[in-house]
């Protein structure tokens, strides 16, 4: 019993003795010590120990215990012989217990004021329910109610309470209330830490009333959340929806005074009811048996506070709760609180309606990382481990606002909205909600996902607005498409605030890395929100675009409405690789969409790519993605990570708030703590620049669509593009375009300018492939046969060995450069290894000699190409013609053909041998007509020109020259290459002639694979190469190459080079990902390392060098042979003479 309650009980030992008084019949022989420790206490109310002792004469006695000895009690009882009853008003257990044993020895029933008695006998009771009573009362409720959870207000001398509430759930907090003073600090720094929803107050006054104005006005007392009170900190209760767990029949009692002078009076008035009416028995025993009844069926009542008044709404006895009355709660709500953690609410767009348009999945899917952000943040203890966080879904437009129906949509739900809104990717939608909140006066945080538009990222325009991307996305996405070999585009956006802005952005961007934007500069725009029927009324925009022959579009138009962009595209004519999408990431979505046009929108957009924030970023944002898909059944979409940020923004800083003990219910205040937030998210660190409402800039990706074997579409990461970083451009996977390579297609859609006819007409024309087939098949078939004659009439014959060292000559610098070139020339005739290294497959062309993959072949380039060769292969036939006729023997005065045979001496190689690949690729390519726009020969066209229609005009006559050049240049390139080789005194290094004829043949049959086999198929052309290659170097190996053991060797071992290129080539035809690019290339470079060390370590142990170079050399006699056209050499030519007679005899006559 505290000394407030002493006090209180001297103000009432009045009501006591007036009430032994009011009993006439049984005064006589009932009467009452009544026992004090504190005489100021007693003497404190409206009377005195004097005025007592003179209204109760002889009925009852006070007695002082501190004062009295005990031989003075004693005097005192002997007094009183008659004493039955002794009203206990002290303070401490210890005297409590020291008076009870007097009572024992005197056989005095002992009343206490104490709901925590330490001691139990049969003469001493408790007027007020025990502890274990109030709680086990308490705790029937909480039952009821499945409260198992919340906040326990206690006083220090209530706080053993705890565990009885243990016993019933260990989901409770204790928080002990020692003084006013401490009240402020608890709610401030622990229970809006705690994040409990339900409180039980079991503390005195005036702490009681001090805490609930703190939990109002703090607003923890709102729908949702849960009071308890018990009798002693309830007297005062003002909170609406409190309920109060009351003695029965004190549930209006409204202070402790009240409290104790109706407790004591009820207990003597029902025990002196009890006595009157059964006096027959001794009168000791009686009362004993009389309070052991009384206070053995202790009753509670259940009180709500309602409208301000106090309605008894159920009863409680031996912990049996019944329920007779309507309770509420805190909010005015009869839904009962949940015993979980306190709810944090936010909203958001994530809904797909698009109000008088087609709806759009593209929010709701990115919305998939929002809805995991929550659940990860309820299920771990990172941040709001206290919290739970639950979100309303707003579907009041995504990319279409309409001002009515936004309104109507959020004044229905004004409740809802929460502590934070995540506002749709579009940027109209996103400005006109920001104005309906400040039309409906609502004052929140509006946090952007995925929106750039630049005019957003004003924080004086748009107080309380953020977002985790940057505006600058757009500029800086145009310098990674310069980045990608891009110089011309053109560009479509709609007449919208975010288009404009996009549009500015990027056409300043464009000029700034001379990107050139080709279409019509008045046809660029049409209206946001066009349907396909709308979109018909600005073909001229469409057809701008087509006629602008641009590869690249650039997308400024959102979703779904792009998809009928792309769709009409299709209807005029476009098909797959004519143009390639570029946008928002959303593009990447719209296959995604299962409708009757989707085959449309999948032709056209197959190759589709987009600009980004870097997503998924290290372990956390795979588990991120692996949680979306496991949650959804769904792959993520491109906004999906941008929600996940958008969410732990929040999140982050509420729990900031929350940890400080901050008012986060203030909107002004959380957003100025959301600005200062910074974390590491699924997007990478994330931050607030300040000053502005945008993210701090981190990284771009490049994202593309990939069409499947299957026709599902998948979007792969290419690149990512790092303006701050020292590494701007790291390439993730190789960019697969529409035609499956990984080589940028041109940036105009035809190579020689526009076709004259729509792309839709172009067929495959099965009659000009099979004449395709059968010229290149014939032309191998008579190389082979010309060769076998060749060979067997004149070449027949072998090259002696070099045995002996020799002094190395240019002419032999040529036969290992020969050597080098044809490695890079089969490499080239191969499948096609870009997917393994693009610049590795460039270089290899230009070594090459291949003018088709050296020189851009349009706007008329081709037929230049193809004359020029026609007069390569005139001038080798004259050439030839001297040689083969000594005509600068026959007409020696003749200066011009002495100077063709000096020619001959050193273009012969080239043009003979090096030439011999390009030349003959080059007349074949004349007859490349298998696609048409009809069924007859003359409706097919010219691959390399598509103005060019075959066999009628022009390119008959090119058919014609191309037959004749090849008749006439590869029989005499056969011949002259082993007759070039004995026309050389100064030549040392010598191929055998078997090994060139045979090389002629594998060369042009390479061609003819080439020209047929890989325009059918990729891979079964390269199986066939490398089953070609391993019967070339099997023939190699057997037959010898070169007279020199050296060359030879590395003839051998180029091939093999070539061929482990043309495996893993395969290989990656097959398997087209970053991850083989770069595995490939590392077998290939160790494949080749370890044949050249294999190949020096062989020429080390068993071939020594026979050529040397010495230290210095006279120039002269070669500065007099060039300047003299070899009249220097004809002293050395003579021996020569008798070994050209044989082969090609002299006529007689000079």
């Amino acid at each position: 019993m505290t000394m407030q309650h002493l006090v209180i009980a001297s103000h009432y030992i009045w009501w006591t003795l007036l009430l032994l008084i009011s009993f006439p019949q049984i005064s006589s022989c009932l009467e009452a010590i009544i026992v004090y420790t504190d005489i100021n206490s007693l003497n404190s109310g409206n009377f005195n120990q004097s005025s007592i002792l003179e209204i109760t004469h002889s009925l009852a006695y006070l007695v002082d215990w501190h004062k009295c000895s005990i031989s003075e009690i004693q005097i005192c009882l002997e007094n009183f012989p008659n004493s039955l009853i002794l009203l206990d008003l002290s303070n401490d257990i210890e005297d409590q217990w020291a008076i009870s044993r007097v009572c024992i020895s005197y056989s005095i029933i002992h009343l206490v004021y104490q709901s925590k008695l330490k001691f139990e006998d049969e003469w001493t009771y408790s007027v007020v329910p025990s502890s274990n009573e109030q709680i086990e009362a308490l705790l029937s409720v909480s039952s009821y109610l499945n409260w198992t959870q919340g906040t326990v207000f206690t006083s220090m001398e209530n706080y053993g309470m705890k565990e009885k509430f243990f016993d019933h759930s260990n989901g409770f907090n204790f928080l002990s209330v020692e003084s006013k003073s401490n009240i402020s600090e608890l709610v401030k720094r622990t229970v809006f830490r705690m994040g409990s929803t339900l409180y039980y107050v079991l503390c005195g006054l005036p702490e009681s009333l001090k805490l609930q104005n703190l939990l109002y006005s703090s607003q923890l007392l709102e729908a949702g959340n849960g009071i308890m009170f018990n009798q002693e900190s309830g007297y005062d209760c003002i909170t609406e929806g409190a309920l109060i767990v009351t003695d029965f029949g004190y549930e209006f009692v409204n202070s402790p005074e009240e409290y104790f002078k109706n407790s004591v009076i009820k207990l003597m008035s029902d025990m002196l009811n009890e006595i009157s009416n059964d006096i027959s028995h001794e009168l000791v025993p009686l009362l004993k048996n009389t309070l052991k009844n009384l206070l053995s069926e202790r009753k509670f009542s259940l009180v709500s506070i309602q409208n301000g008044e106090r309605v008894i709404v159920g009863s409680i006895i031996k912990g049996n709760l019944v329920i007779f009355g309507n309770i509420t709660f805190p909010g005015d709500t009869s839904i009962i609180p949940k015993s979980t953690k306190k709810v944090l609410h936010l909203s958001i767009c994530a809904g797909a309606t698009n109000p008088g348009s087609s709806p759009s999945l593209t929010q709701k899917l990115g919305a998939m990382g929002s809805y995991v952000a929550i659940d990860k943040i309820n299920e771990s203890n990172d941040i709001l481990s206290n919290f739970q966080i639950e979100m309303f879904n707003y579907d009041c437009g995504v990319t279409i606002f309409d001002s009515t129906f936004a309104k109507a949509c959020f004044t229905d739900n004004i409740g809802k909205l929460g502590l934070t809104h995540l506002s749709s990717y579009g940027s109209v939608v996103t400005k006109g909600t920001i104005q309906i909140f400040n039309q409906l006066n609502i004052s929140l945080p509006v946090i952007g996902s995925a929106n750039s538009d630049s005019a957003l990222g004003s924080s004086t325009n748009f107080p309380m607005y953020v977002r985790v991307v940057n505006s600058n996305l757009l500029s800086q996405s145009i310098v990674c498409l310069k980045i990608m070999g891009w110089i011309k585009a053109a560009i479509l956006y709609e007449n919208s605030s975010w288009g404009i802005s996009s549009y500015s952005s990027m056409v300043a961007a464009a000029k700034s890395v001379q990107i050139e934007i080709i279409n019509q500069e008045n046809l660029r725009v049409i209206p946001p929100g066009l349907n396909r029927t709308a979109l018909r009324s600005y073909k001229d925009q469409i057809e701008a675009v087509i006629d602008s022959h641009a590869r690249l579009l650039i997308m400024l138009i959102q979703c779904p409405y792009c998809n009928y962009v792309a769709e009409y595209f299709y209807d005029l004519g476009l098909r797959k690789g004519d143009i390639l999408i570029y946008g928002n990431p959303d593009i990447l979505t719209y296959l995604s969409i299962n409708d009757t046009a989707l085959y449309k929108r999948s032709e056209i957009g197959s190759s589709a790519f987009a600009f980004g924030f870097s997503q998924w970023i290290g372990k956390l944002g795979q588990d991120i993605a692996n949680r979306i898909l496991s949650k959804f059944s769904t792959p993520p979409n491109s906004f999906s990570c941008q929600y996940y940020d958008a969410i732990y923004l929040a999140a982050n800083a509420l729990d900031y708030m929350i940890d400080r003990g901050q008012d986060y219910k203030n909107s002004n205040k959380l957003m100025a703590v959301i600005r200062e937030t910074q974390f590491s998210g699924c997007t990478g660190k994330v931050s607030i620049s300040k000053g502005s409402n945008d993210r701090i800039f981190d990284v771009i990706v490049i994202k593309a669509l990939k069409m499947s074997k299957d026709g599902n579409s998948t979007s792969y990461l290419v690149g990512e593009y790092m303006p701050y970083s020292t590494n701007l451009w790291t390439v993730v996977n190789p960019m697969v375009y529409a035609d499956g390579s990984i080589i940028k297609p041109s940036d105009l859609r035809d190579e020689n300018g526009t076709c004259p006819f729509p792309s839709k007409d172009v067929r495959t024309f099965a009659k000009g492939r099979a004449i395709l087939f059968a010229i290149c098949f014939t032309v191998a078939l008579i190389t082979a046969v010309i060769t076998f004659i060749i060979w067997k009439k004149w070449w027949n014959i072998n090259v002696e060995e070099l045995k002996d060292k020799q002094e190395i000559s240019p002419q032999d610098f040529i036969v290992g450069a020969t050597i080098l070139i044809e490695f890079f020339q089969l490499a080239s005739m191969g499948p096609d290894f870009s997917v393994i290294s693009p610049l590795l497959y460039e270089a290899s062309n230009f070594l090459s000699l291949d003018l088709g993959s050296i020189i851009e072949m349009k706007n008329g380039i081709f037929w230049i190409v193809v004359d020029g060769v026609y007069a390569g292969i005139f001038a080798w036939n004259i050439l030839c013609v001297v040689v083969l006729f000594r005509l600068d023997e026959k007409w020696k005065r003749i200066e011009f053909f002495r100077f063709l045979a000096w020619l001959a001496d050193y273009l012969m190689p080239i043009l003979g041998n090096l030439c011999f690949i390009p030349f003959v690729s080059i007349c074949l390519d004349i007859f490349l007509c298998d696609q048409s726009i009809g069924d007859s020969f003359t409706d097919s066209f010219l691959a390399k020109d598509c103005y060019y229609f075959c066999w009628k005009g022009s390119h008959l006559i090119y058919a014609i020259l191309s037959c004749f050049a090849l008749l006439s240049y590869e029989p005499l390139a056969v011949f002259c290459r082993p007759l070039w080789q004995e026309l050389q005194p100064m030549l040392h290094v010598k191929a055998f002639p078997l090994f060139l004829m045979v090389k002629a043949v594998f060369q042009t049959a390479f061609i003819v694979l080439n020209k047929t086999i890989k325009r059918v198929s990729d891979i079964g052309h390269g199986i066939i190469f490398i089953f070609i290659m391993i019967i070339y170097i099997a023939f190699i190996f057997k037959f010898k190459s070169y007279n020199y053991a050296r060359f030879s060797l590395w003839q051998e071992l180029g091939l093999i080079g070539v061929t482990w290129l043309a495996i893993l080539s395969v290989i990656g035809l097959e398997i087209s990902n970053y991850l083989y690019s770069t595995i490939s290339i590392i077998f290939l470079f160790v494949g080749w390392l370890f044949i050249i060390f294999l190949g020096l370590f062989i020429q080390y142990k068993k071939y020594p060098s026979l050529l040397y170079r010495p230290k210095s050399r006279d120039t002269t006699n070669l500065f007099k042979f060039a300047f003299t056209f070899g009249k220097g050499s004809k002293s050395s030519l003579m021996k020569f003479n008798e070994r050209k007679s044989k082969i090609v005899p002299a006529e007689s006559g000079d």
